[in-house]
């Protein structure tokens, strides 16, 4: 049975000003500003009197653990204002009004709540020789003071749960992902060696001034950085995107064509390489498995037909390799090294096109219809559904009752590691959302999805309950160049 070491953190004001890395404003608070709380609140005045060998043992084990469960409540950016305060890093200018400077504070305003709790968890075969040092833990966190700037005081509190009762608590909840999401904040955790890291930095602080003499203190070194994402917002997927010359570009309803030879190419060179793929190429790659819908890790291969502006005409002109939603980019990262700049061909063996880096000026803005952050997707190619509709049209106006056509839907996102939670509605329809798309029946399909009677097609549009990024596919030949989505404008 697992249990739950949770510090819970009471904020005593609505107002939340800590930073994060780049002097971002950040929410959640993260574990490693926690942790230095926790540590400071344990160290100040008399109580530093107090520290111990197990004390240091137990700050010790917590920097160990994986990065914690945040439950928060929600939060949204409030308007900033500028103070103006003395500059604590110039302490060579002992007149404090020389050294006054302003300091822009762009703080949180908590919407529904004043609580954070933080969650590590114990196993069973761990709990023996973590009870100890978490009950130690549970105490201490009677003397954190503040969170993220001395105005932000809170109260904390620690404590021991069973599943149940971590589950019962209220708010937000946060997980990390440790994978690079560039773009995204940061979230500083403790690591092995922290505790270390900020003994040495405050021991320098303390002998910044030698007399006339000025030397800065230490910054932090010892921590790890995560990103936190929302349990009900999809992880990164990371991918490899391609652009084809001037002069070539395929049909949108060749779109399987395009994507069977570009797994082609990338079957040819994984033979060629000795990179190691999970579960090997010949699954990583090929995606030669005997489920289609197994949730084994896989490339899909995915054209982006042009969309999303006046001129757009729906050809394809660039491609798309990505990875399974929370990939770690390595793979992608073999596919843009290895596939830039090689040749496609049919099965014919004739040549079709070079695989270059995005060149023309629009790409950008192109590329960001399909990976960008939006809560509503529209298909540009259709979702093969994954069984037999009764070819009867989704009900709209009827919310209670799915039809067998929107229950073979929500079957598709699960496929595509999409948690049903995190959407807010569905539409379906067999007339496409974008210029330039066609109608289900008019696209090209891999044998395995030939009977449109029994696999269907349809044009969906989903809204999530909050802004997810792509890129997303969905449906039997989401691997394959159907089921393709791109955000629209809000």
């Amino acid at each position: 049975m697992k249990r739950y070491f949770c510090i819970s953190v009471t904020l005593l004001d609505s107002l939340f000003h800590g930073k994060g890395d780049g002097d971002e404003p950040e929410w959640p608070p993260s574990p490693m500003r926690l942790f230095q709380a926790l540590l400071a609140g344990t160290r100040t005045g008399g109580r530093n009197r107090e520290w111990s060998d197990a004390k240091a043992a137990a700050f010790r084990w917590l920097e160990q653990r994986k990065p914690p469960l945040i439950l928060a409540p929600a939060a949204r950016r409030a308007p900033g204002y500028t103070l103006f305060v003395p500059n604590n890093d110039s302490d060579k200018k002992f007149d404090r009004q020389d050294r006054l400077t302003s300091k822009v504070a762009q703080p949180h305003r908590l919407m529904d709540g004043d609580r954070l709790h933080y969650l590590w968890t114990i196993e069973e075969n761990d709990w023996p020789s973590a009870q100890p040092h978490a009950d130690l833990l549970c105490r201490e966190t009677h003397h954190m003071m503040a969170l993220g700037w001395g105005i932000d005081q809170v109260v904390g509190d620690g404590r021991l749960l069973t599943e149940a009762e971590a589950a019962a608590l209220p708010g937000q909840r946060w997980q990390s992902w440790d994978g690079h999401w560039p773009g995204r904040q940061a979230y500083r955790v403790p690591t092995v060696g922290s505790l270390t890291g900020l003994e040495e930095v405050h021991q320098s602080f303390l002998g910044r001034v030698n007399g006339e003499q000025y030397r800065p203190p230490l910054k932090l070194k010892k921590f790890g950085t995560v990103t936190y994402i929302r349990q009900t917002a999809l992880p990164p997927r990371p991918y490899a995107v391609f652009e084809l010359p001037e002069g070539v570009a395929f049909r949108q309803v060749d779109a399987v064509t395009a994507a069977a030879m570009l797994r082609s190419l990338a079957c040819k060179l994984a033979k060629e390489d000795t990179y190691e793929f999970p579960g090997g190429s010949e699954h990583y790659v090929a995606g030669h498995l005997k489920d289609e819908d197994s949730d084994q890790a896989r490339f899909s291969y995915l054209p982006l037909p042009t969309i999303g502006h006046k001129h757009a005409d729906g050809m394809i002109r660039r491609l798309m390799i990505a990875e399974p939603f929370g990939g770690d980019s390595s793979c992608a990262g073999w596919a843009q090294h290895r596939l830039r700049n090689a040749i496609l061909r049919d099965k014919e063996g004739n040549e079709r096109g070079i695989l270059l880096d995005p060149w023309r000026e629009g790409s950008g803005e192109m590329i960001l219809r399909y990976i960008g952050e939006s809560r509503t997707w529209c298909s540009v190619t259709p979702v093969i559904l994954p069984g037999y509709d009764d070819f009867k049209a989704p009900r709209q106006q009827d919310k209670e009752q799915l039809t067998k056509a929107e229950r073979l839907l929500f079957k598709c996102l699960v496929h595509a590691g999409i948690p049903t939670e995190s959407v807010s509605e569905v539409f379906m329809r067999r007339a496409p959302f974008w210029p330039g798309s066609q109608h289900p029946k008019h696209y090209h399909r891999p044998n395995y999805l030939a009977d449109q009677h029994a696999r269907p097609g349809w044009h969906v549009r989903v809204v999530f309950r909050e802004p997810v990024s792509g890129p997303i596919a969905i449906g039997a030949g989401r691997h394959c160049g159907l089921g393709i989505f791109a955000a629209t404008d809000e």
